[in-house]
């Protein structure tokens, strides 16, 4: 009978392409659509927006991008490597599984980074589909506005431009039309987004370590990432402050939400499958150094004493 338990528990499920996979399959290849026609400037602005010409805070010189796009879209890959990683150095197989069918130890490791990286990556491109769509019916005039578009209309006094055709051929069309897409900061909201997930992630997941200052370490350098990129853009005159303090805002709320919601604060203990080292808020773990041996069988004793050591606490030497 315990058998016939422990098989179903180890069993491998049969892939297979449903209803429910498909539709998810074009809903993430919509999306991606959307993202990259976004990206590349393909998708033009529903509105197009006006400027004062006294307008001081639109006249600046662009100045190129210290974070560019294409470091700022790696920089996502970033918590994929931390989460597996972690995963892989702190992941122990189900001790509900016998030897000879409990997953191998990276098999293991990479479902438990696996479910956490689909709330991640569901969480990020969720919060870019929102500030794409922002950007395209709302958008704001960069501070370099004036200085890439170069219209073509003289301007005097207080007077609001409506109709003006840009006249600058030295840039491509991508780039004047991203001009005119400042608010809020995709690169603020992103960065601020992949740094309150791991630093909660880093939180919740890894249980006490000797040392004290590893994981303070990582979290700062994950916050000195999100504070150097979001002033970036600032001082790189590509997005006015009002714009990265929106973008921070953006991705502080979906982060919070991916990690509260999706995640559910990271608590092992409430999701169905339970193989991880850690199983509860406190991240307790199996006390390996109190074991004993019994016919040739390590018998491992749980943290808490007034749990009962059962058959399925018994773990195959």
């Amino acid at each position: 009978m315990a058998d016939v338990e422990s098989q179903k528990i180890c069993g491998k499920a049969k892939a297979r392409i449903t209803l429910p996979v498909a539709i998810d399959v074009v809903i993430l290849t919509l999306v991606a659509c959307f993202l990259i026609l976004t990206e590349l400037g393909l998708l033009p602005q529903v509105v197009k927006r006006g400027y004062y010409c006294n307008d001081q805070s639109i006249r600046h010189e662009y100045k190129g991008d210290t974070i560019t796009t294409v470091t700022i879209l790696l920089s996502g890959f970033v918590p994929i490597a931390l989460i597996w990683l972690t995963e892989a150095m702190l992941y122990t197989p189900s001790i509900n599984c016998s030897k000879a069918d409990s997953e191998s130890r990276c098999r293991g490791s990479w479902r438990e980074a696996w479910y956490w990286l689909t709330k991640y990556g569901r969480g990020l491109i969720t919060m870019l589909v929102i500030i794409g769509t922002i950007k395209i019916f709302l958008g704001e005039l960069r501070p370099h506005f004036l200085h890439t578009c170069k219209p073509d209309v003289v301007c005097e006094g207080d007077a609001y431009i409506t109709s003006y055709t840009c006249l600058n051929e030295e840039e491509s069309l991508y780039f004047i039309r991203d001009a005119s897409k400042s608010f809020p900061s995709g690169h603020a909201a992103m960065s601020v987004f992949e740094a309150i997930f791991m630093i909660w992630y880093l939180q919740r997941r890894v249980p006490r370590l000797r040392t004290v200052l590893t994981i303070p370490l990582c979290q700062m350098m994950l916050m000195c990432w999100a504070v150097f990129c979001s002033l970036s853009r600032i001082t790189d005159n590509r997005h006015h402050w009002w714009d990265v303090l929106a973008g921070s805002i953006a991705g502080c709320l979906a982060a919070t939400m991916t990690c509260l919601f999706a995640c559910r604060n990271f608590d092992a203990s409430r999701r169905k499958r339970k193989s991880s080292v850690y199983k509860d808020h406190d991240h307790k773990l199996i006390n390996s150094s109190n074991t004993t041996t019994v016919g040739g069988v390590s018998v491992g004793t749980p943290l808490h004493k007034e749990e009962n050591i059962t058959l399925n606490h018994v773990i195959l030497a």
